[in-house]
């Protein structure tokens, strides 16, 4: 009986010393997200001042209830459905029990006029919790989601393609 205890507390011994050097490895041999550029810090909205506006962080303390990130890249056509289905989606919220959030747009280096599109999406709709980071160049869809999640100051984050694959109204 002594000796199966025994072989219990090494076993249990070895998978705790497994486990930690498992989560150090992935500590310090995963990716780190690429420093942002400067004007990669700010994001473009449609308030009265036209200004760029510092952008939050994962870290701050959550000042609205739900963070939605859309990384687009050259999404001009589709981007105006998407947005439409958010906007829809969060005024049903409204109404039956409330809602705070804010709509981050990831233009990921686009090409086309995606940042336009949703500002002025933005601005026929009065959507002021819309807000477009414009990444200087391509980080790619991982790139643009994981800048996306760490400039949310949501207590809840939900991000969603911008080519409607997932419909709002499924949620």
């Amino acid at each position: 009986m002594a000796t199966l205890s025994l072989l219990l507390t090494l076993l249990a011994g070895g998978v705790a010393a497994l486990a930690l050097c498992s989560a150090l490895v992935v500590r310090f041999k995963s990716p780190k997200p690429r420093p942002r550029h400067d004007s990669e810090n700010y994001s473009l909205c449609i308030d009265e001042k036209h200004e760029r506006q510092r952008l939050g962080s994962l870290w701050d303390e959550a000042r609205v209830d739900l963070s939605i990130i859309v990384p687009a890249y050259n999404e001009e056509e589709r981007l105006p459905v998407l947005l439409n289905d958010i906007r829809e989606y969060v005024a049903h919220r409204r109404e039956t029990g409330g809602l705070s959030y804010e709509l981050i747009i990831m233009d990921d280096g686009s090409k086309d006029r995606t940042s336009e599109v949703a500002l002025e999406f933005a601005r026929i709709h009065g959507i002021c919790e819309l807000r477009v980071v414009k990444h200087v160049v391509n980080r790619g869809k991982g790139g643009a989601v994981t800048q996306g999640i760490l400039s949310a100051t949501g207590r809840h984050i939900l991000f969603c393609d911008a080519d409607g694959a997932t419909r709002f109204s499924d949620i």
